[in-house]
């Protein structure tokens, strides 16, 4: 008994000995954390001493730290809810003498600052962490109790749409811009409502009438099954279903079909090799690949490699001639082209037969496959999000919007199996790459696994981790510019239907299509700096019905069936990617016109045109005739199109420097300057003045000049 009281009591020593050891350490902790940012500043004034003043709010903060000593700086904006303390020991921040010091005297790096002055923001809106602390510890947010530690640098950029309504064109938010379009190319919003995304068109092809259209149904179960091995560049992603969920699925599907009926493609005249030869002259390789160990234009660009395993020829050509009908949401524009030709190219999209060796090796048998299964399976894993699936017209996305993931700290996000501790992003950045890690009872496999690019999912997790607007005063909402607003519309139009793939559009990118085609004049025309080029009216109507400009070539523009809206907004975007806002104004209306161009100016325009040969390379009525004895690939584009078309300002620029204007490589000779900017002729600028009004008034293709023939000179006999 005595023995047993003696244990107790020792026990009650050691506990006390332990609280009081325990309580001490605090003490001593609290000193030291006291300390810290008072040594700090001390180290800045003996810092500064040697650097000098160097501008900066800190100038003056550096003579009260001389006269008073060590105290806490900090930054109230109460209104905004902000207490924040960063400074007390980040005292180099906007000091661009302390660019090199040692952490945490050194200068913020960039000219952020500039932008966000820290007397205005504070430092922990945009880097997270406690502002309010004085402790490394707490304010780092290295403590595992705090609730807002410190963003990593490879996610800073997160916070920029906690305030700002958009990323697009944002200096210093490239990463967060990256991982929103890396959202809006991959369709998560078929899931997840996104704060700066309104995209909503399903980009993936419906799924009804695939009897018709699938050649072979293997290939689709082949797809579920694994959609990498058909495809290793395809954007489906893999749902890891057995091999039950993919018979259910294939079956419900297969049982979608309408009344409709496609055309019977006549192919007994059609020639694989003409249409090989079409599907390049006719601008399809811009697009899409036909050949397994080449990638499309981009992921969502279906690759050809299969079709003739996979797609059945009548509903090719339905496809090709009404590619709206098939589908409202269809990217593939309408061509202008020859039933013939079609024929030609079906025939040879059918000898295209990669992955037929993974089809016949599919075994899986759809006896005994429950149709009301595979509906229920299609809407748990929201199929109808990127596809249109009959019966599900009305169904809500199925998934949780960003903004509520965004909100959640790490332990409300699911943890599945995984034992480590991870920190918020760290949590985001594995769902996204790895979803399956998160599997659990209370959380049961749904979400798909994508392959996704590099450098993908770490951008996509910038975008996640403050999707949602700050709580803040409206002076710190940062509602979108109009030219943000016209950026982001036209960009997504432009990339949506691949316009990159035929056309140029930023200096030095090539088409895609420039290394299938190789002669420059066969390219369709660059459009950088299409805003200041063309006039508006014009490019709208040409969007809504394209007319040949070079009829000789077999490549057209095709019609893309834009909506007024979306004709509009292109306009607008080249209007606000030129660069002079001023040569690019909307509205326009051309400055000159015949009643005020002096008559003997347009004769002498017309005059000047007819003796530079313009005519030899440019034809000017189409309905004439092309010139003779000169090569397809040396003409240009009719001059009669110039007055409608081209914008008058645009016109003189292209003379003066045909390079800068269209693009090194043009055929267009140096007339009037040379390329340094020497004038070759007299009155150079007067006459690109009078070439200039006179195309814009033009209405009757020029005469060329008769040329004199050389008078014979007498021979002198007296000087033999």
């Amino acid at each position: 008994m005595k023995s047993d009281n003696r244990r107790i009591v020792n026990r009650l020593i050691l506990i006390v000995a332990a609280m009081t050891l325990a309580a001490a350490s605090r003490g001593t902790v609290a000193a030291e954390d006291e300390d810290e940012w008072k040594r700090y500043q001390l180290e800045f004034l003996e810092l500064s001493a040697s650097k000098g003043p160097g501008g900066g709010s800190m100038e003056q903060w550096l003579h009260e730290l001389k006269e008073t000593g060590p105290s806490i700086r900090e930054t109230a904006i109460p209104e905004a809810g902000i207490r924040d303390r960063c400074v007390t020991c980040h005292l180099g921040a906007d000091n661009p003498a302390f660019s090199d010091a040692p952490e945490p005297l050194r200068s913020h790096p960039g000219d952020i600052l500039q932008r966000h002055p820290v007397a205005e923001f504070g430092c922990a809106i945009c880097h997270g962490g406690d502002g309010g602390a004085t402790t490394t510890r707490v304010a780092h947010g290295t403590e595992g109790s705090s609730t807002s530690p410190l963003i990593p640098a490879r996610y800073l950029q997160s916070t920029c749409i906690g305030c700002h309504e958009t990323s697009y064109g944002l200096e210093g938010a490239e990463k967060v811009e990256a991982g929103r379009l890396a959202f809006e190319k991959y369709a998560c919003y078929a899931c997840h409502d996104a704060r700066g995304i309104e995209e909503t068109r399903k980009f993936a092809p419906p799924l009804r009438d695939l009897r018709k259209k699938l050649k072979d149904t293997r290939w689709m179960i082949s797809q579920l099954r694994n959609p990498g091995k058909l495809n290793p560049k395809t954007i489906m992603p893999d749902f890891k279903l057995t091999d039950e969920e993919i018979g259910d699925t294939v079956a419900f599907l297969l049982s979608l079909e309408t009344e409709r009926e496609y055309p019977k493609a006549d192919l007994s005249k059609a020639s694989a090799e003409e249409g090989e030869k079409l599907f390049t002259e006719l601008g399809c390789k811009a697009c899409h690949s036909e050949k397994v160990d080449e990638e499309s234009f981009r992921r969502r660009v279906p690759n050809l490699a299969d079709a003739g395993v996979k797609l059945e020829p009548d509903w090719i050509l339905e496809e090709l001639k009404n590619p709206k009908e098939l589908n409202p949401d269809a990217r593939i524009p309408k061509l202008d082209i020859t039933d013939t030709d079609m024929a030609h190219i079906i025939v040879y999209l059918t000898t295209l037969k990669a992955n037929a060796e993974t089809l016949e090796s599919e075994t899986l048998s759809l006896e005994g496959a429950s149709v009301e299964n595979g509906k229920e399976l299609v809407k748990k894993y929201g199929c109808y999000g990127c596809h249109a699936v009959q019966g599900f017209d009305e169904e809500k996305i199925p998934s949780l919007p960003v903004a509520e993931t965004a909100k959640k700290t790490a332990a409300d996000l699911p943890s599945g199996a995984l034992e480590t501790v991870e920190r918020r992003w760290d949590r985001i950045y594995n769902a996204i790459k790895e979803p399956r890690h998160y599997e659990s009872e209370d959380t049961p496999p749904k979400a798909p696994v994508y392959s996704f690019d590099d450098g993908e999912v770490e951008s996509l997790t910038t975008f996640y981790l403050n999707n949602y607007g700050f709580e803040l005063p409206e002076d710190y909402s940062v509602a979108a510019s109009r030219g943000q607003i016209q950026g982001m519309v036209g960009e997504r139009i432009v990339t949506d239907r691949n316009c990159r793939g035929c056309h140029m559009m930023e200096e030095n990118v090539q088409p895609r299509i420039e290394k299938h085609i190789g002669l420059k004049t066969y390219v369709p025309p660059r459009l950088v700096g299409e805003g200041e080029k063309v006039q508006p009216e014009w490019a709208k109507e040409y969007l809504k019905k394209p007319e040949p400009m070079r009829p000789w070539l077999k490549m057209r523009m095709p019609d893309f069936s834009f909506t007024d809206e979306e004709r509009q907004a292109l306009i607008e975007y080249f209007s606000v990617k030129a660069s002079s806002a001023e040569d690019a104004r909307l509205p326009y209306a051309p400055p000159v016109d015949r009643d005020n161009i002096p008559q003997l100016e347009i004769e002498m325009g017309e005059y000047r045109l007819q003796f530079d040969k313009c005519m030899q390379c440019h034809p000017v009525s189409i309905e004439d005739g092309l010139p003779e004895d000169v090569n397809l690939e040396d003409l240009s584009i009719d001059l009669m199109l110039s007055k409608k078309r081209l914008r008058f300002e645009w016109i003189k620029n292209f003379l003066k420097d045909p390079d800068r204007y269209a693009g090194a490589g043009t055929k267009m000779p140096y007339v009037y300057y040379s390329p340094e900017g020497a004038p070759r002729v007299s009155e150079a600028d007067m006459w690109i003045d009078y070439v200039a009004k006179y195309l814009m008034v033009m209405d009757k293709a020029p005469e060329p000049l008769e040329e004199e023939e050389p008078e014979e000179e007498e021979f002198d006999w007296g000087d033999y």
